[in-house]
């Protein structure tokens, strides 16, 4: 079972770019299971999933295994770096009137939506000259993103006076009025195989794709990467999520050199600006400060030293063993190295003290969602499982 398992796993990786990894094939199985309770992974590899019914079968499984977890705001403070006023000017000055924001990967609609409500507050009283195009690989989330009929879960960061201006009340929860409808379109699209989005080749003055490159191995990261590139309009801004960046997917987008974009991309504060006493290379953390190794370690490691970054990141870890994202980034810079084993065993730890209740270190890591970095975190070790 474990065989055919695998070739399921190198399906839904082939075709949305998914890594599934030996750790991951008990909750692919049970994907099947709720796709079809008598469907198991050799029945699935019998099926033609090219066409037809077979292909519509395969995007339900993909729909099972993509996590689609999210809510309105999320994540605020990467949200509002976006300076709207800029973009319309940056758009403008290339003689179009009208901003165009790409939502990748946008779920249920949540992030699409938000973006509308950003966007109006920010031309108020006037409407926004902005057009949203959101994609998801599911055509499932994207038939409840039309919907756009949200519950609590959904609404938990939405003060009363947002609520009041931009959804209705329904039975159930709310429903987002037509003022942001306006502003949205769906669409269904796959950011491992499709083309830029739109109609004619366009390209967007502001693309959000955040924590979403944590699924993708290194070549899937390389092609998306490149496609969010192509799809960038010059002086455009690029949102990505805390996830992402940590595990070092978006340290290739730093490149503006390559493309005629001026490349951005929306950082909340850095770490190393909340510290008192920012460390240089060669200076001495204080004895007990686990924050500041953590941020040397991070600085080392975006800097191509790992040597020096594994050391940091273990007299954080010396001074402070909880410290689940400092154990992370050791497993990154572990990998840096080489050391396969060392890296798992610091995944390992970081799983084991990931908590989303400690906020012992939000001055620096301000909010960072914690499941997602658990997610990338058991993504990587079932890579190093998988490869040993």
């Amino acid at each position: 079972m474990s065989a055919a398992l695998e070739r399921v796993a190198g399906v839904v990786q082939r075709v949305a770019g998914i890594s599934l990894g030996p750790a991951q094939y008990p909750s692919l199985e049970a994907a099947l299971r709720r796709v079809d309770p008598e469907l198991d992974a050799d029945g699935f590899l019998r099926i033609d999933t090219e066409r037809g019914p077979g292909a519509q079968l395969l995007e339900r499984v993909i729909e099972e295994v993509t996590v689609n977890e999210t809510f309105f705001f999320r994540q605020r403070a990467e949200l509002d770096a976006i300076d709207w006023r800029v973009l319309v000017d940056t758009a403008r000055a290339s003689g179009r009137d009208l901003l165009r924001v790409w939502v990748a990967a946008c779920a249920s609609g949540e992030e699409a939506y938000t973006l509308a409500m950003l966007a109006s507050e920010a031309f108020a009283p006037a409407p926004p000259s902005v057009s949203i195009l959101a994609t998801d690989i599911s055509s499932e989330v994207l038939e409840q993103a039309r919907r756009g009929q949200y519950g609590r879960r959904a609404l938990k960061a939405l003060d009363a006076g947002t609520r009041e201006r931009y959804f209705r009340p329904t039975g159930a929860g709310v429903a987002v009025g037509e003022q942001l409808r306006d502003l949205v379109e769906f669409r269904r699209h796959n950011l491992v195989h499709d083309p830029v989005p739109g109609d004619g080749g366009e390209t967007f003055d502001l693309i959000a794709c955040r924590n979403v490159l944590i699924y993708f191995d290194a070549d899937t990261v390389r092609r998306v990467i490149d496609l969010l590139e192509r799809g960038l309009a010059p002086g455009g801004m690029l949102v990505l999520g805390a996830a992402d960046r940590l595990c070092g997917s978006a340290h290739q987008m730093a490149r503006p050199n390559d493309h005629p974009a001026e490349l951005h991309v929306a950082r909340r504060r850095s770490p190393e600006r909340t510290l008192r006493r920012p460390l240089g290379r060669g200076q001495e953390a204080a004895p007990l400060d686990a924050n500041a190794y953590f941020v040397r370690g991070l600085e080392e490691l975006s800097e191509g030293d790992p040597d020096s970054a594994v050391g940091s990141l273990r007299r954080a870890l010396y001074i402070d063993p909880g410290f689940g994202l400092a154990a992370f980034q050791l497993g990154r810079a572990q990998e840096e190295r080489g050391d396969g084993a060392a890296a798992a065993r610091a995944y390992e730890q970081a799983l084991r003290t990931l908590d989303p209740d400690d906020d012992r270190h939000d001055p620096i890591l301000d909010q960072v969602d914690i499941g997602d970095i658990a997610a990338a975190c058991a993504m990587r070790l079932a890579a190093l499982r998988e490869a040993s």
